[in-house]
């Protein structure tokens, strides 16, 4: 029997009093009204049933997950006499909700084969009641299958949201955009398209006002760019939610954003504040019963203060750790435990403590179910261990126990989705190839790094990296005749910064923005494969086909091509010029300019595009190519509009 077959009764005025408190946010008040309704004689079976469901969903907004799943497992078996309705429907995927946010998947897979076989009685109808009830089957299933197949489980979620959009607003819409957000950030690495979901669902959840939504929509686009590195930008978020969690008193959450906030400041260097964040979390768990949590917030607190050098702290969280991994046995508790004993055994100075370290760390790296937080972490802080012996032994043996860990570390970096991770490694190899003075090496990991920031996003990144390489490219020559020096390895160390590069790894420190200016165009230059040039635009004096410059320019291109594409590089040094090269069969467009490579990068990739994608531009290019004429400035006008539009009115990016 489905719902509506049910004789309709007015719903209660306490019922409609507590739905009206929720929307006005009182969530405590709200509960009040309906712990007092539930207690009433002879209350009909599914006016307590909502009453019951409607105490389970406000429970879970403030934070009272087992009260929630308690209340939520009971209006189940109540709904159970009113026979196959929708109210059993709801309690069923509330409850696989609930489990899927404790990470309990095997549970919350269980109820939703319960769930869909229950769907499947019911009569296909154009109903609002029958349209959320599939929308949120969906929403539940898609998130559970992301656990195993991503694009699958994105296919079910981006279904959902298509069947929300055909009824009213709901929170489960704005929930279903976070999920989206959520998993193109943890499972794909798209942190510009997760934004973008994150925004939505945020828009959805201020229009209803619902302040639990708000609140968890800020804190993922928190998370979101942190990953970025806009670091400013992640902390206002964290502070907006975190307000809005004190308001609904939401305690677990509270103190999760106080670990994130301390988290991300320790992240800006600013260590003093961010312990004072660490610590109020701390207090929140061990006054809420929190102890899973609150480990994790211990072991942040003794990371911090090592950094701090207070070791009063250190020892007085490490004890409390302790002391908790024996009452409740957390699986891989002891790795942590492992790793605190190596870092604080890395503070000493004693060899037979530098080996002890060597040795706790590769057991952790032995246990092949270790998180890949803490994997990371101790493969960045061998690495540090080598580099040091290195410095200090100037033995390039050494490398022989560098090199595999960077390798493993990359390779978990990319298992994890952990990007930042991947590119500084990038960094990291690139030091170590121009302290062997393996430069075209060096060259080649700053522009895959590059790449990889510009792919996830990662915007700042991205542009530190892109200076980092210019900075090489002027050095080149200085680099090449260290060759023929005694110059010690420690030296080559220093010079190639390979300290400071370690310092941002352990301490996750993120790249500050760096300064970025636009390049001084010179020349942008088509020519064939075989180097007969199709066109070209100059931009400063002295450089017409006329000029020997652009004659001795020519010839570079024809050298630096074939080892550039070769090799992977993305750039050139040309005298007092920089040169990048893209290659779009059967042509290779050059730009040579003055300056920072960045900007002069996005001009180029704008320009590439461009051309191939406009048939008014690619198709005359292409006959003029094949009758062997050189293309004037006025032969293609969209082509002199483009050249005008991105490298002399520069309009493209500003």
């Amino acid at each position: 029997m489905n719902d509506h077959e049910i004789e309709e009764e007015e719903k209660p005025e306490e019922l409609i009093f507590a739905e009206h408190l929720v929307v006005e946010n009182k969530y405590a008040e709200a509960l009040q009204v309906l712990t007092e309704f539930e207690k009433k004689k002879n209350l009909p079976l599914n006016h307590k049933v909502s009453c019951l469901l409607l105490q389970a969903r406000i429970s879970m907004w403030i934070g009272k997950h087992e009260y929630s799943i308690k209340k939520t497992k009971q209006a189940y078996e109540e709904s159970l006499s009113l026979g196959e309705n929708f109210q059993t429907f709801f309690a069923l995927n509330f409850l696989a909700l609930l489990y899927n946010f404790q990470g309990m998947f095997d549970k919350a897979r269980e109820i939703m084969i319960k769930s869909e076989k229950l769907f499947q009685t019911f009569t296909k109808e154009s109903s609002a009641e029958y349209t959320h009830s599939e929308a949120l089957l969906f929403f539940i299933n898609g998130f559970l299958t992301s656990q195993d197949d991503v694009d699958r489980g994105l296919e079910n979620l981006k279904y959902s949201l298509s069947l929300w959009d055909k009824i009213e607003p709901q929170l489960e819409k704005a929930m279903t955009n976070l999920c989206i957000g959520l998993i193109l950030h943890t499972s794909k690495g798209e942190l510009d398209q997760s934004i973008n979901y994150l925004k939505q669902g945020l828009v959805i959840a201020e229009k209803i006002n619902n302040k639990f939504g708000i609140a968890l929509l800020h804190t993922n686009l928190g998370i979101v760019y942190q990953f970025k590195g806009e670091l400013n930008v992640s902390l206002k978020h964290y502070e907006i939610s975190l307000n809005l969690f004190k308001e609904i008193n939401n305690r677990q959450r509270v103190a999760a954003l106080y670990n994130m906030i301390g988290e991300l400041l320790s992240n800006k260097g600013e260590v003093e504040q961010a312990l004072r964040n660490i610590e109020k979390s701390i207090a929140i768990r061990k006054e809420i019963g929190s102890p899973f949590y609150l480990i994790s917030s211990l072991i942040t607190a003794i990371e911090i203060s090592l950094e701090t050098g207070d070791m009063d702290k250190v020892n007085k969280y490490f004890h409390a750790v302790k002391k908790l991994s024996e009452q409740i046995k957390q699986p891989g508790i002891e790795r942590w435990i492992a790793f605190i004993e190596a870092m604080l055994l890395k503070k000493s100075q004693r060899i037979r403590d530098k080996a002890k370290v060597e040795e706790l760390l590769k057991k952790i790296l032995e246990k092949s179910d270790a998180q890949f937080e803490l994997t990371i972490k101790t493969l960045i802080h061998l690495c540090d261990l080598f580099l040091t012996e290195l410095y200090t032994t100037n033995n390039l043996e050494v490398l022989d126990e560098i090199n595999p860990m960077i390798n493993r570390l990359l390779e978990i970096a990319k298992k994890s989705h952990s990007y930042w991770i991947l590119c500084e490694t990038y960094i990291l190899q690139a030091r170590v190839a121009i302290i062997t003075l393996d430069l075209n090496e060096a060259r080649w990991f700053l522009t895959q790094a590059q790449l990889l920031a510009e792919k996830y996003g990662l915007n700042q990144l991205a542009i530190k990296i892109s200076n980092e390489h210019d900075e090489l490219l002027k050095k080149l020559e200085r680099w090449e005749n260290l060759e023929k020096t005694e110059i010690s390895l420690n030296e080559r160390m220093k010079l190639a910064r390979l300290n400071e590069q370690m310092d941002n790894m352990l301490r996750k420190r993120v790249a500050e923005p760096d300064e970025i200016q636009d390049e001084v165009s010179v020349v942008i230059l088509i020519i064939s494969k075989g180097g007969t040039p199709i066109f070209s635009q100059s931009f400063a004096e002295g450089w017409s086909f006329k000029d020997d410059l652009f004659g001795g320019f020519l010839s570079a291109v024809n050298s630096f091509s074939d080892e550039m594409f070769s090799q992977g590089l993305d750039r050139a040094i040309f005298g007092e010029y920089t040169i990048i090269m893209n290659a779009i069969s059967p042509f290779i467009v050059c730009y040579l300019f003055k300056g920072q490579s960045f900007l002069a990068q996005q001009r180029m990739t704008h320009f590439v595009d461009t051309i191939q994608n406009d048939n008014k531009i690619w198709e005359p290019i292409k006959k003029y190519y094949r009758a062997n004429r050189l293309v004037q400035e006025k032969d293609i006008p969209s082509l002199d509009s483009l050249v005008n539009e991105i490298f002399i009115e520069r309009a493209v990016l500003h």
